[in-house]
């Protein structure tokens, strides 16, 4: 297929699904190779932040890319997956960047690559990196993509990394406990660099990693902490040092988490990214992430969670406890096979009143079949099967009363239909 800077983005796109072997292909040497002839065109070295986890890496990108922008910073990010729309997954200055950047981006790749196999998410990661490049930022925020060592944004030597979580997840790629995964996740570190980890409960593997390359690392629960109250909340640090923040935009104690590996974060770079205290407030209030905890919908209460492995889904059954609702909590939920159903539907017994089931619309989806049987036999609740999440998303809705709460979860792809669906 003939493709140039003038051909459209789902062309480009579409052929990227089909030219390279592998959808998931690890490893930094043809990506690498790539990167060494494209980068030529760089005006300047940026400063980088490379953002890892197993889950909130999504939450601490958005809350650094809106303090960095209110302190006046010009700002790259690169975050994936997207929910609705590519362009999602590069941002400059808090706004997607335009089909005609992509493509002309994925031009300059391609030739430049010449004989060099690239897979769809080094496509996007090269693309991200070139219009950065190209936009002259002044800092760009990368999220790993899929555990950290081999990682395609790994083969940039970032300024400071931050990680927000360890748990279980992907373990065909990244290992079966928790202790492999850190260590592939620590990858991201330098020697010398600063870096954060929001996680109180980090396996030794990744400390000891960071201690053998001499990364400056700052931890949850040695270093820093942080303590919630009604309105507001504090970080206190090692020294004793106690400060007030306002509450994140995004919704969920779990976000205070993020919020302070995030601060601490900016704390530990501010020699090569000053700041106000100011632009701190103002980004936790401002910032805005689809997917997290979304409210799309009042009486009857409805949201939107990304929630698909087992620690995400703890962390949105602590939520919908906590949540004030007099009525029914129903669900809309599919899954990927490669996601271990059992334990993500473990914290919702006894919570769910009625699952609303659809296939997603990928060839890794789990089949209605299965999650129906594991939500009859694990959690002994009802349940309806329908052909499609956006058909489940309009079953849910014609069945509620306005003091009900329906939350709908499980993937990207769950969201992505609700939000095509409204």
């Amino acid at each position: 297929m003939l493709l140039s800077d003038t051909s459209s983005l789902d062309s480009w796109l579409s052929w990227q699904e089909q030219c390279h072997p592998i959808e998931i292909d690890l490893g930094l040497q043809r990506v690498a190779s790539v990167y060494q002839r494209l980068k030529s065109n760089a005006a300047k070295r940026v400063f980088t932040i490379t953002v890892g986890g197993t889950n909130g890496k999504g939450s601490c990108v958005a809350m650094l890319e809106a303090i960095l922008i209110h302190a006046g910073y010009q700002v790259g990010v690169y975050s994936t997956p997207h929910i609705q729309r590519y362009n999602e997954r590069v941002r400059l200055n808090g706004q997607s960047v335009a089909d005609e950047l992509l493509t002309a981006s994925f031009h300059r790749i391609n030739q430049a690559r010449t004989t060099t196999s690239l897979s769809y998410f080094e496509f996007g990661t090269l693309a991200a990196l070139d219009i950065f490049a190209q936009g002259e930022v002044d800092v760009q925020i990368l999220e790993v993509g899929l555990g950290g060592r081999l990682d395609a944004v790994n083969i940039i030597d970032a300024d400071a990394a931050l990680i927000s979580s360890i748990d279980v997840d992907h373990t065909a790629w990244l290992g079966s406990d928790k202790s492999a995964i850190a260590l592939e996740k620590a990858g991201i570190f330098r020697a010398n660099q600063k870096a954060v980890c929001g996680d109180k409960n980090v396996p030794q593997s990744l400390l000891d990693y960071a201690r053998s390359i001499d990364t400056d690392l700052w931890l949850a629960g040695r270093d820093f902490n942080y303590q919630s109250q009604t309105g507001s909340w504090q970080i206190v640090a090692v020294n004793g040092c106690v400060i007030d923040y306002p509450l994140p935009a995004l919704k969920g104690e779990h976000q205070l988490q993020n919020a302070a590996a995030v601060i601490s974060l900016l704390a530990h770079i501010a020699a090569d990214l000053p700041l106000s205290k100011e632009a701190v407030d103002a980004g936790l209030i401002a910032v805005n992430l689809p997917g997290r905890l979304q409210q799309i919908g009042a009486k009857p209460d409805v949201f939107l969670d990304v929630a698909h492995n087992p620690e995400s889904a703890r962390t949105l059954a602590k939520f919908l406890r906590t949540y004030p609702r007099t009525g029914r909590v129903c669900a809309v939920f599919s899954i990927l096979e490669d996601k271990d159903l059992n334990k993500v539907l473990q914290p919702f017994i006894g919570l769910i009143d009625h699952w609303h089931i659809a296939p997603l619309t990928n060839l890794r989806a789990q089949t209605t079949d299965v999650i129906a049987d594991n939500v009859s036999h694990v959690l002994n609740q009802p349940y309806t099967v329908y052909g499609s999440i956006g058909e489940a998303y309009k079953g849910v809705l014609a069945s509620l009363d306005e003091d009900d709460l329906v939350i709908c979860f499980g993937s990207f792809y769950v969201v992505e239909a609700c939000l095509d669906a409204l």
